[in-house]
């Protein structure tokens, strides 16, 4: 058992929870959370934080299973702790809580709901090997370290935060080679602001202030590894990866995102990409794959997305699209992920350019329906509310649709080969049935064929074709449930 050390002068430690383990105090942190699915089309705008809600985590290190002792400020009833994949005991004490978790992961402790919320991250103990006198490698030790600037990596280098340490600002790189993100750090975007775009990215743009960016941007770069990081307050799009190869991202953390369109990962017209063993809790898109018009000249091709946990509180949890704008897209596997809460779509394909896509699993997925989901709603001004009247919601569980989208470029959307749904496990409380899915084409031109869904469970009831509550428009051929 590791335990890190609060960054002095990090003035968001929370006051909501106190975590102990055998006696010894565990830091907690706060994150400003999206308190509902309130959202605008991005047009100069930016949300006002009065939509935002507390939420608390913790990081710390342990290789095996480790009980924590858990003191949460304000009373409560229930508890649940996700993923309920995990299936992780507790036991309550009073007002206190003592939870046996697994280790490593990412956990969400849920005092009567979504609202009141502990997500605990639990890294591997094995220290980073990196040796901080390397001219290469850019160290951040212990404390806070501010750049109103972004960060431009050079060509070998590599970003190493420590485990005490917040790096506030953004990390970008164009062309380049053999790059490294890692550490048990925070990289806290809060001081960054968003800017409009320029070709696909607003850090392109010759005007655009220094004081804008992404955390991490990365345009056309090789050989690209991120790992263990904590991203939090994101002005945008976490991690942005446009015309990149050679991927792979372990272990991030993802959370305190109520900013408009701040997606989790996006994989844009990248080849050979892993995203692993992380936590995603974004307001936009959790884990997208992507054609974008930035370097649409170049394919997206296998992309996988494995054992990652996905709290997802606007738009799609696992998508590709819709921007899709490439020469082709194919070999997509998203598979052993958890998504503990959804809001629009939970798996989805959204077609609105002239690639082909093809080859494209959503396999071993747990989908969990918490029944305190909440309509999205679009801000039409700036004195509209968000309706406090609570109407029963569930989002979808599939979609795979083509057709122009607002933000296509090209003018027509291609075709759709070779989907599968497999192993998927869903969950509902009471009895509570998702809402009937679609596979659709917007387009005479556009063709979707070849859809499986195999082995779908609702609540441990395997689903039938019926059961699944499709909805097939036209040039649709071959949807098969088995």
């Amino acid at each position: 058992m590791k335990i890190y050390n609060f960054p002095t002068d990090y003035n968001k430690n929370s006051e909501d929870f106190r975590v102990s383990w055998q006696g010894n105090n565990i830091p907690v942190y706060n994150c400003d959370v999206s308190a509902y699915p309130f959202n605008r089309v991005w047009q100069g705008k930016q949300r006002p934080f009065n939509q935002t809600e507390k939420a608390s985590f913790i990081s710390f290190g342990s290789d095996t299973e480790v009980s924590l002792l858990i003191e949460p400020k304000a009373t409560f009833n229930d508890v649940i702790i996700r993923p309920l994949s995990k299936n992780i005991n507790h036991v309550i004490n009073g007002n206190n809580i003592i939870v046996k978790f697994p280790a490593p992961g990412q956990y969400s402790v849920e005092l009567d709901g979504i609202h009141n919320t502990l997500t605990v991250f639990i890294n591997p103990e094995t220290e980073f090997k990196i040796d901080k006198s390397d001219k290469n490698i850019l160290y951040f030790p212990p404390g806070i370290h501010i750049f109103d600037e972004r960060i431009e990596l050079k060509d070998g280098q590599t970003i190493f935060i420590d485990e005490d340490a917040v790096l506030m600002g953004s990390i970008n790189a164009t062309d380049k080679n053999n790059i490294s993100i890692v550490g048990y750090g925070i990289l806290d975007n809060s001081r960054m602001n968003r800017a409009n775009e320029i070709n696909g990215c607003a850090i392109l743009d010759p005007n655009s202030p220094k004081q804008t960016g992404n955390p991490i941007f990365l345009n056309r770069c090789k050989n690209i590894v991120i790992d263990g990081v904590t991203i939090v307050d994101s002005s945008g799009w976490n991690i942005y990866l446009d015309g990149c190869e050679n991927i792979t991202i372990n272990n991030i953390k993802l959370i305190g995102m109520w900013r408009y369109n701040a997606d989790g990962c996006d994989f844009c017209n990248c080849t050979n990409g892993l995203l692993q063993n992380s936590y995603l809790r974004t307001f936009d898109d959790c884990v997208t794959v992507k054609g974008f018009k930035l370097n649409n000249h170049l394919p997206v091709q296998n992309i996988t997305v494995q054992n990652c946990v996905l709290w997802c509180d606007w738009g799609r949890a696992l998508e590709v699209g819709a921007e899709t704008c490439a020469p082709y897209i194919k070999d997509v596997l998203f598979c052993g992920c958890d998504i503990i809460h959804g809001s629009d779509v939970m798996l989805d394909i959204q077609h609105g350019d002239a690639s082909n896509i093809t080859n494209v699993k959503f396999k071993n997925i747990n989908i969990e329906y918490s029944g305190n989901e909440r309509k999205l709603v679009i801000q039409e001004s700036d004195n509209d509310l968000y309706p406090e009247d609570n109407i029963e919601y569930t989002p979808i569980p599939f979609t795979v649709t083509t057709g122009a989208t607002m933000w296509s470029i090209d003018t027509h959307a291609g075709n759709v080969f070779d989907i599968s749904f497999e192993d998927i496990n869903i969950t509902t409380p009471n009895g509570l049935m998702p809402q009937g899915s679609s596979i659709y084409s917007k387009e005479n031109t556009s063709l979707i064929k070849n859809i499986c869904f195999k082995n779908i469970l609702i609540n441990g009831k395997k689903c039938q074709f019926d059961d699944l509550n499709l909805h097939i428009g036209n040039n649709v051929t071959k949807v098969d449930c088995i």
